[in-house]
Parts: C-alpha cells; structure tokens; sequence
C-alpha cells in the first residue's frame, strides 16, 4: 500500500471512531485529479429510534451533499470494536444516487 494510501486509511480509521452510530464508518470524497475533497463519518438521526435499521445519516450522502458534481469517488471503510476493517457495502440508496451522479463508491482496500 502507497504511502498515500495508507494515510489516508488511517484518517479514516480514526475517524470511522468518533462515529456514535452502532456501525463505525468514514467516507472520504475524492475529485477527478484524484484529491481529496474531504472526510465524513456516519451519524445518528435523532428524527428516529436508535434501533431503526438504516436510520442513521451515512457518510457518503453527506459527502454528496457537500461536494456534490465535483466528487468522481468516494472511498468508505468500516471499523470494528477493536479497530480491525470491515467489509462493507454503500447502501442501495446511496448507490443509486452515486449513480446518477456518475460517482463511484468503492471499500478503501480496492482503491
């Protein structure tokens, strides 16, 4: 793994960690030159129960809010208790507005 790469895992690492949410993920945004945007974890919605399934404000979505047509990728990792990754796949939702879009969501060990 690059240097880059590896560095970029670990700011997502440690951020997937102030997540709330029962499910630790970040999400980082990625232009078409292939810099970074900017970084986001998921949160909890206070609109729903904590035991709602999917209720929670993803990382992505929240990347495309903010950033919106410059993004061309978005990377996303998921942390376990002990900090060990996790596979992880984006939701149908936000891979159908990634789509629309034209941007690519992908784990963090395939970029």
């Amino acid at each position: 793994m690059s240097k880059r790469k590896t560095m970029i895992a670990s700011r997502l690492a440690k951020k997937s960690f102030q997540s709330e949410a029962r499910y630790r993920i970040a999400a980082v945004a990625f232009d078409k030159h292939g810099d970074v945007l900017g970084f986001s974890m998921n949160r909890r919605n206070t609109k729903f129960k904590p035991t709602h399934r999917g209720a929670g404000i993803h990382a992505e979505m929240q990347l495309i809010q903010k950033y919106q047509s410059k993004i061309k990728k978005i990377g996303i990792l998921r942390s376990g208790k002990s900090g060990d990754e996790l596979p992880i796949k984006p939701c149908e939702n936000c891979s159908k507005i990634a789509s629309k879009l034209g941007i690519k969501i992908v784990q963090l060990v395939e970029m």
